[in-house]
């Protein structure tokens, strides 16, 4: 529940779990193209006042290098990945249901061929402004409303998503990349009331294989 947050007056991470299937192959392979397809679910959600979490995913993004969390932000606002090694995989552009992907049930966010090679930094870039949290008495709670759901940013978010290990993407093969967005552990209540004071939301990203 909701009320568990609060008292660790912290955020659990959102999108538990991406969940990152690759060809075993070299990961030293540095020529050639292979595709590279992403996913997304949501771990169990507990909650006795949330009826539904929307968030609008804009687009996923990879580079092979490593990448700290300024680098992540950088450029989120912009349409495309074209800068810093970052390349889109997928531009869905579009809300996204978490609470209906529990389950083992997932939705395909975009697919794109890459060059082959290890890819160790991916991000999710959300907007907050189409997205919210609805309770369960109807009550709809956005970056704007009051309550409201506070989010990193007024504008689009990049998202860090932290690799356990690199996904490999492999010549002439499919990587699938499951990215989980464990919702449970992403919003905390503030205050004594969800209905009165609002959540806050601060998304971590995890990994699994699948």
């Amino acid at each position: 529940m909701f009320d568990r947050f609060n008292r660790y007056a912290a955020f659990g991470a959102a999108i538990a779990g991406l969940s990152l299937v690759s060809a075993c192959s070299d990961s030293s392979t540095s020529q050639g193209h292979g595709m590279l397809e992403v996913q997304l679910t949501d771990a169990p959600f507990s909650s006795d006042s949330v009826k539904r979490v929307d968030i609008f995913v804009v687009r996923v993004d990879a580079k092979q290098a490593s990448s700290d969390s300024a680098d992540v932000a950088r450029g989120a606002t912009d349409d495309s990945a074209t800068v810093n090694g970052w390349t889109t995989i997928a531009t869905p552009k579009q809300t996204i249901e978490l609470l209906a992907l529990r389950s083992g049930l997932f939705t395909t966010l975009g697919a794109k061929s890459m060059s082959t090679g290890s890819y160790q930094s991916f991000r999710l870039i959300i907007d907050p402004s189409q997205s919210s949290v609805t309770l369960k008495d109807g009550t709809v709670l956005t970056s704007t409303s009051s309550p409201n759901v506070t989010f990193p940013s007024a504008a689009r978010s990049g998202i860090k998503i932290n690799l356990t290990t690199p996904v490999v993407v492999a010549s002439s093969d499919t990587t699938k990349a499951l990215v989980d967005f464990d919702v449970s552990q992403s919003f905390v209540q503030r205050g004594n009331a969800i209905a009165t004071h609002g959540l806050l939301f601060k998304p971590v990203i995890t990994v699994r294989a699948k």
